[in-house]
């Protein structure tokens, strides 16, 4: 198990260093997706350089706001999806020897939005689950039980549906299948995930003060942290094929 992790960790590192160039400039949507959030007028708030949105607040927004903040975060979610799939789509290409030269805008239209539907759909079900849960005074642990448990199951979807170019319901099995096969690797992945997030938190605290400090950890999270946690996972996903090793 060690060794495994090991391999894929210095795997991912090397091959993320050596397309640094390529895998940031794909980040770049990253950014904007993060940051059209902000600017509607919604509860929203920063942290970890990334956008929350706090939904005790919704009922107090109108309908035209709550439109717009649905749209918002229709578009930046969409964003994020394109964004995860053009990184997937550079690992993808040292692996199977395919070019990215017109994969990208073809991915759009299959990858982008299978991954789309998914998370709006994990993103809703969230939300169903904590307004249905609202009275109940188990909420503080049933809420984060089950969101994770989802997570956990659904945490493969990005690199099933670009690596294996599965349909949605079957990136969702793929998905939950090498999740509970190799889980040690999903809660690995957490465990840098945070790390790399706290880091330049930390950092940017030391260098800035008040929203410079946001901006600046959502500016390095956007092109370094989150790209490589992408290249990460993938790796990770891959580890099912014994010559892609």
């Amino acid at each position: 198990m060690q060794k495994d992790l090991s391999r894929v960790f210095n795997y991912s590192l090397e091959f993320y260093l050596k397309r640094l160039k390529l895998i940031v400039l794909f980040s770049l949507p990253f950014i904007v997706a993060f940051l059209i959030p902000v600017f509607v007028a919604a509860p929203n708030y920063l942290a970890l350089g990334a956008v929350f949105l706090r939904t005790g607040s919704i009922p107090d927004l109108s309908v035209v706001d709550i439109i717009i903040t649905a749209i918002a975060y229709g578009v930046s979610l969409f964003l994020i999806a394109d964004t995860i799939v053009n990184v997937n789509l550079v690992v993808r290409s040292k692996r199977t020897l395919n070019q990215i030269e017109g994969e990208v805008f073809k991915s759009i239209q299959t990858h982008a939005l299978r991954i789309f539907y998914i998370y709006t759909l994990m993103l809703l079900l969230f939300f169903i689950f904590q307004l249905l849960t609202s009275e109940n005074p188990f909420q503080s642990w049933l809420y984060p039980l089950v969101t994770f448990i989802i997570s956990f199951l659904l945490f493969f979807v990005p690199s099933a549906v670009v690596i294996d170019n599965s349909n949605t319901p079957n990136s969702m099995k793929l998905s939950a299948s090498a999740a509970l096969s190799k889980p040690h690797f999903v809660f690995i992945w957490i465990i840098i995930a945070l790390i790399g997030l706290i880091v330049p938190k930390l950092i940017g605290d030391l260098l800035f003060q008040g929203y410079l400090s946001e901006y600046f950890v959502l500016l390095v999270n956007s092109l370094i942290v989150l790209p490589f946690l992408i290249v990460l996972q993938t790796q990770m996903y891959m580890e099912k094929y014994p010559l892609a090793r």
